[in-house]
């Protein structure tokens, strides 16, 4: 892999609005963020696709508006993206929400192996475009993307969790 290519893409989503208020984020060289506002999770697969489309980086990692990847979880996707083997997972769920919704989103998690929207995604771009991209949008557009992911390979380990900035990250 050339040293000028970027190895890692974080791609921040959430509505224009809340992306309005998102504060920019310091990340390494090698590594760039962008901003993909929506207006409703219907638009999300297609604005997803087309933006990783146009991507040079080997690993892209979609994040909720408000969250970001720990400097130890950046580091493991640089480490990732320099192998050439394909890759996915998702981030640990952080303790900043309590109560019984993120206990049944843990659980949801846990059962169906699919990552929850606030919890983010990463993987390597060729296996993204090799099994279709995103797919049908929906309330937990992850949870299509990840049944595609299954059926390629498992996933890594869950990465340490998000740093969540926000008390709403997709609103």
């Amino acid at each position: 892999m050339s040293d000028n290519l970027l190895n890692v893409s974080y791609v921040i989503i959430g509505s224009k609005a809340r992306l309005s208020k998102v504060k920019s984020y310091q990340i390494e060289e090698g590594a760039e963020c962008l901003l993909c506002p929506f207006q409703s999770l219907q638009e999300l697969p297609s604005l997803i696709d087309s933006k990783i489309a146009d991507l040079d980086s080997s690993v892209i990692s979609i994040i909720p508006a408000g969250a970001f990847p720990r400097k130890e979880a950046r580091a493991q996707l640089v480490h990732f993206s320099r192998s050439e083997y394909q890759f996915w997972g998702w981030y640990h769920f952080g303790n900043k929400f309590k109560g019984a919704a993120q206990s049944i989103r843990k659980l949801n998690t846990f059962l169906n192996k699919a990552p929850q929207l606030e919890q983010g995604i990463f993987f390597s771009k060729s296996l993204y475009f090799s099994v279709g991209g995103l797919g049908e949008g929906g309330y937990n557009p992850f949870a299509e993307l990840a049944k595609r992911f299954y059926l390629r390979l498992d996933p890594q380990k869950p990465l340490p969790s998000l740093t969540i900035r926000a008390k709403s990250l997709l609103n």
